[in-house]
């Protein structure tokens, strides 16, 4: 195992001084006239140069040469020249703020030759078996709700990790947001990065916090891409860029592409109108990135983005163009043993199965649509339709993801459901019950949808389910007694959270109302009315399709009221 536990190298990962254009060698390598981007990277322990390591401009691709050095002219538009870190090498992370430093600290000028040397440390035993935490959306747009994720969130990822390694689990720990760090918020960028700094844990390893840029972090007082990720670019490199552990190789790429723009009341005072999808150059960039990679039969591949796959998302109006390289991006990623896409966006947990994407290890593509930290927007405990805010923990060893489970934030880490009677009517206000097809709340009447299938009926809400490798069974006294019914996407939203939204926060769209996902399963009880009865519990079953590995999570309490949300 590598120095650090594998968590990076803290010698600090600044370019070398750039040299003068006159250069003509490096390391006994000619420099090719024309070419402004060169630079040598170097083992930290012997000084010698490292051949084959993938160097990018962000839209190109070159590797460095039997002497490690690198050389290219870069794009037009490159802000920094930095590189895909190799599977046998130590993440760099930054000496004062242990954030990962895989690229230059100056900015490219296309008009200078601009050396950057590197320097990278072997590990001294391969990281096959490592751990991810994922981060959805912390989306911070005050003061106040930074305070909650740096005094809430961050303090939970610490001390999970923690009590978890010290009974051997989840080692070798990297961390990455999935977007909307921000909510159109330019003067909380040094915050949110300060939130993420020298997160360390009691091994003495720190977290190194990797993050993906979202829609609400683009500068919404601009329409031009490369105007509007300059503050996350400052702030953490690249939007698009790879790293590799073990036989993993992890993509990060913005798919957010902006359509227009509108006025709104954040400090911005503006916000994207969107759609989801790469430019052509993106899927350049990343066909040539997944050409660095040997084996990929034998290898899994991670691709960390925003905007679910699953169907694309638009704001404002605009159509959504799935034409927008999501099916070639999927045909690429299917030429692995084993794909997974880490998503953000929705502010709600949903699992989908790209059964037309089938892998080489023979399972297909799984997209994991995550739950947002800020749950919905800081305003409870809970997201948008009544799960836990928080993250997710993946597990992997080799070439598969081997467990992974959704932990909310102050929760223990085995709360992966509630059940609720589907009798139950809510609030006084504006009144909701699971069975009617339509519940009007707000001032604005918005509808919640129920679904007569649930009368008389014990109502489980998964998080973290799919109807592909969960179940979902009664038990009577420690006896089963039957298996519950999953309903189908679209039929239902959470009326107890739509309640504790209209009644008692004042909430006033159907951001509040999703139906989009279902987590909802039923069993009808056998005296016709579940608050009456006694000794049962709900028992959800997951298997992890790579291993066929079970987790097995229970509930012998109904939720009648907003006390937990």
């Amino acid at each position: 195992m590598a120095a650090c536990g594998g968590k990076g190298n803290t010698t600090p990962d600044t370019p070398d001084t750039p040299d003068k254009p006159s250069t003509t060698e490096i390391n006994g390598t000619t420099i090719v006239s024309g070419n402004n981007l060169i630079g040598l990277i170097t083992d930290s322990n012997t000084g010698k140069g490292i051949a084959g390591v993938p160097v990018t401009d962000g839209f190109t691709y070159t590797v460095t040469d039997a002497n490690g050095v690198y050389q290219m002219v870069a794009n037009r538009y490159c802000r920094k020249v930095y590189y895909s870190t190799p599977a046998g090498y130590q993440i760099n992370l930054d000496s004062s703020t242990h954030l990962p430093l895989f690229y230059s600290s100056s900015t490219i000028d296309k008009y200078s030759v601009n050396r950057n040397d590197f320097k990278l440390t072997p590990m001294t035993i391969s990281e096959d078996n490592f751990t991810l935490v994922m981060v959805g959306d912390p989306q911070c747009q005050t003061t106040a709700q930074v305070a909650r994720y740096t005094g809430e969130t961050i303090p939970d990822i610490r001390s999970t990790l923690n009590s978890a390694q010290a009974l051997g689990k989840y080692q070798n720990a990297y961390a990455m947001t999935l977007g909307d760090i921000v909510f159109d918020s330019n003067d909380l960028w040094a915050s949110m990065k300060k939130s993420m700094e020298n997160v360390k844990l009691s091994s003495g390893n720190y977290i190194p916090f990797f993050n993906c840029i979202g829609n609400h972090d683009h500068n919404s007082q601009t329409t031009s891409e490369f105007a509007a990720t300059e503050n996350f670019v400052n702030n953490f490199g690249p939007t698009d860029y790879s790293f590799s552990r073990g036989k993993a190789h992890i993509i990060v790429m913005d798919d957010v592409m902006c359509t227009s723009t509108s006025v709104n009341s954040s400090p911005n005072k503006a916000t994207w109108n969107y759609e989801g999808g790469f430019t052509a150059s993106q899927y350049k960039w990343l066909q040539e990135d997944l050409n660095q990679v040997t084996d990929k039969a034998d290898k899994l591949v991670i691709l960390c983005c925003h905007i679910p796959f699953r169907g694309g998302a638009s704001s404002g109006g605009s159509s959504v163009d799935l034409d927008k390289y999501y099916g070639e991006v999927l045909t690429l990623l299917s030429q692995f043993k084993e794909a997974h896409l880490m998503i953000g966006h929705t502010h709600y947990s949903q699992n989908y199965v790209h059964s037309d994407y089938t892998c080489k290890g023979g399972l297909p593509i799984y997209e994991h649509i995550h739950g947002a930290a800020c749950g919905g927007w800081w305003s409870c405990n809970s997201d948008v339709i009544g799960g836990p805010n928080g993250y997710n923990i993946y597990q992997i060893e080799g070439s598969s993801i081997v467990n992974w489970i959704t932990k909310g934030t102050n929760r223990d880490i085995d709360f992966q459901l509630r059940v609720y009677d589907g009798n139950q009517t809510y609030g006084s206000k504006y009144t909701y019950n699971w069975y009617k097809s339509s519940n009007v709340g707000g001032s604005a009447s918005i509808s919640a949808k129920g679904n007569t299938a649930l009368k008389d009926c014990f109502v489980a809400q998964v998080w973290d389910d799919d109807d592909t490798y969960w179940t979902v069974e009664m038990y009577k006294d420690g006896s089963k007694v039957g298996n519950f019914t999953r309903l189908p996407n679209g039929s239902c939203g959470n009326i107890c959270i739509a309640s504790y939204f209209f009644n008692e926060l004042g909430k006033n769209t159907s951001t509040w109302t999703s139906t989009t996902a279902s987590h909802y399963w039923y069993y009808k009880s056998t005296s016709g009315d579940p608050s009456s009865e006694t000794g049962w519990e709900v028992r959800a079953t997951q298997v992890i399709p790579s291993t066929g590995k079970t987790n097995v999570y229970s509930c012998g309490t109904l939720t009648t009221n907003y006390s937990t949300f």
